[in-house]
């Protein structure tokens, strides 16, 4: 059974109506209702002072229409007066000096006052709630980011994590690379974490802000870690999460979550659709990616429910079948919650165009009805829940990529996510299920691992490539990878991609950062493709030339190779090309592997399968604003704008 539940703030509303939106919320067909994470102020009104009689009743009226709750803990935004009374909680900027107090968000999640006062919370709340059969799960505070505080307490964690990561400032230094711009560091206080805004990070040292970046994501998961602990204290057999979102300050997510039940992700695919065909936009990327993080299936704790407004514009009003179908394309890589962000429009507050399922005039609307479609859809398939995604092919992720291309753009416009996604995009336009996973996963249940851009290079994966190909799997590897040691510093005395060179059957050259630029490759075995951002000029060991520049000086020079290593093949790409040259070079590839595919599909239509002890289901959303027709095993298929079918084993559509 896919489960569904809806965000509710009671403190937000009058006593009066908590009884009949639960009512409302159960006959919609909810299974579970999320609260708590934002009320610290009236769970503890005063230092000391706790009252939970509101929270009670919340509960009990939930609980009495047949629903659960997911509590939340509230510690993303403590109470003003802990602010006040202990000004060593709150974060520091990049500028390093104390945040300008708003509402949301101003804590520092290493400061040892802050640690004690959020215990403390989660605590009182674990010994009132923890085992209780109302609580479903629990949520640890809101949308975590990468920890970048610059405050007292966290200069002294960094120094510590620095200290026992190297041991002696000889070893940082050489580590860093301390001799350039005469940086070496002879005390550890002289070591600053900090990220000036006015230059961003164009002139630190690049070595050490990768390792400020593992430190804050090391200072994240340990967060996690802390309150996750209190609550076990208490139930053992709690069922604990948080909810990721893609924040400007990534953190390590499968460091995160590793010691969480269910990854879990608030949902908040585009409103507007592009009109340019090679833009990325779809959220099926993201999905998996969030699988990714347990290599499980996951929850949505915020699907969207209505038009953004918030720090943005109000956003245009969702399309019909948007909501539906952006809930459906979740299901479809792997969530077996949907908790719907949220009841009803704020009528106060920053988010009070954040718009929910219902208006603020609280009447029955268009997305409701939409709704109350989609749930009585799901009641039908009562075996999905019991399905998950099974992925011949994989993408590794690595945090350090993120890191690192961050604080060194590598050319105008070329993105560590862009390379990612143009490789997923191909896959689900195919109809191949992928999985995204960290670069230390085991490989041995895939066909075709896809290593999009990796600059900050771990020899052990070059050697654990190598065992894949030539076990007979197909590895494809792209521009800007083998370039950095673990250090993040560049590697001397070899050619790119250095540890991957005897993989790919070739080295690089020379290389050209284009940038925006658009030039244009040429298959050898036909075909034309335009491409930007970067070129590599390769030259050939053992490998064959699968493509070559067209015009400027290097006309005529390897831009992808093809090499064969063992049973298996290696695909080297040097540049950044359109969508479709993706598409061909996985056909290839996947065909090779007898990974079946669906090449009729039109762009947009994306195509996954869950299967299990719960049957088979083929998802086909037609993620446009326009209607889709293609051929199925001689079956016209026609898809409306946004629509979601499924098929079954048995062929059948529901």
């Amino acid at each position: 059974m896919i489960r569904i539940g809806i965000d509710y703030y009671p403190e937000q509303w009058d006593r009066a109506l908590w009884e009949e939106d639960a009512v409302r919320m159960r006959a919609l067909g909810a299974h579970v209702i999320r609260l708590g994470e934002f009320a610290w102020s009236r769970m503890e009104p005063k230092d000391g002072v706790f009252d939970f009689t509101w929270l009670d009743d919340a509960i009990e009226i939930i609980s009495r229409q047949g629903m659960q709750v997911i509590l939340g803990t509230p510690t993303n935004c403590a109470p003003l007066w802990l602010y006040q009374e202990h000004q060593d909680t709150i974060q520091w900027g990049r500028d390093g000096r104390p945040t300008d107090l708003g509402i949301r968000g101003h804590r520092c999640m290493v400061s040892p006052t802050f640690r004690q006062y959020a215990g403390r919370i989660v605590e009182e709340m674990s010994r009132r709630y923890a085992g209780r059969p109302e609580v479903f799960a629990w949520q640890l505070d809101n949308e975590l980011e990468n920890n970048h505080c610059t405050c007292p307490a966290c200069r002294s964690a960094f120094r510590d994590w620095l200290r026992e990561k190297y041991g002696t400032l000889d070893s940082l230094n050489r580590a860093w690379g301390n001799m350039v711009w005469s940086g070496e560091v002879s005390d550890w206080e002289q070591i600053q974490p900090l990220l000036a805004p006015e230059c961003l990070p164009r002139w630190h040292n690049p070595a050490c802000l990768l390792d400020y970046e593992r430190f804050g994501a090391d200072c994240t998961a340990d967060y996690v870690r802390f309150q996750s602990g209190i609550i076990r204290r208490y139930d053992s057999q709690a069922v604990i999460t948080t909810n990721a979102c893609i924040p400007a300050n990534m953190p390590d997510f499968h460091k995160e979550f590793a010691e969480l039940d269910v990854a879990a992700y608030d949902d908040y695919p585009p409103v507007r659709l592009p009109e340019d065909a090679e833009e990325l936009y779809s959220n099926a990327f993201v999905l998996d990616f969030v699988r990714g993080f347990k290599q499980k299936n996951f929850w949505i704790l915020e699907q969207f429910a209505g038009h953004m407004g918030c720090w943005p514009p109000i956003s245009p009003t969702p399309e019909p079948e948007m909501l539906s179908g952006y809930a459906l394309q979740a299901v479809a890589h792997g969530a077996d919650l949907l908790s719907f962000f949220r009841w009803r429009t704020a009528c106060t507050g920053a988010e009070m165009f954040c718009h929910g399922i219902l208006d603020h005039s609280n009447v029955p609307n268009r997305r409701l009805r939409e709704l109350e479609e989609l749930f009585r859809r799901l009641a039908q398939l009562p075996g999905l829940g019991d399905t998950t995604l099974r992925s011949p092919a994989a993408i590794l992720y690595s945090a350090d990529q993120e890191f690192a291309l961050k604080n060194q753009t590598q050319s105008d416009g070329f993105a560590y996510w862009t390379q990612l996604r143009l490789f997923h995009e191909a896959c689900v336009g195919l109809g191949v299920n992928v999985d995204v996973i960290r670069e230390d996963a085991p490989l041995d249940n895939y066909q075709v691992v896809l290593v999009p851009t990796h600059l900050v290079t771990d020899p052990d994966l070059a050697s654990r490539l190598e065992d894949f190909a030539r076990r007979g799997g197909t590895v494809v590897i792209t521009n800007r990878s083998g370039v950095q040691d673990k250090n993040g510093n560049c590697i001397l005395g070899r050619e790119l991609p250095t540890v991957f060179r005897d993989l790919c059957g070739c080295h690089v050259t020379e290389y050209d950062p284009i940038g925006p630029v658009k030039q244009t490759v040429n298959l050898t075995k036909g075909g034309t493709y335009q491409i930007t951002s970067w070129c590599d000029l390769l030259e050939l060991d053992t490998a064959q030339a699968w493509a070559r520049y067209q015009g400027r000086f290097y006309s005529g020079v390897p831009a992808v190779a093809k090499n064969r290593f063992g049973e298996g093949t290696a695909y080297y790409v040097g540049t950044v090309g359109e969508k479709a040259m993706y598409r061909t070079l996985l056909i290839e590839a996947f065909r090779e592997r007898g990974v079946p595919l669906l090449e009729t599909l039109p762009q947009g239509v994306e195509v996954t399968t869950r299967s299990g002890e719960g049957g088979t289901y083929q998802f086909f959303f037609n993620n446009t604003v326009h209607g889709q027709n293609f051929q199925l095993q001689g079956e016209r298929v026609h898809l409306r704008p946004l629509e979601m079918k499924i098929r079954t084993e048995k062929e059948v559509w529901v």
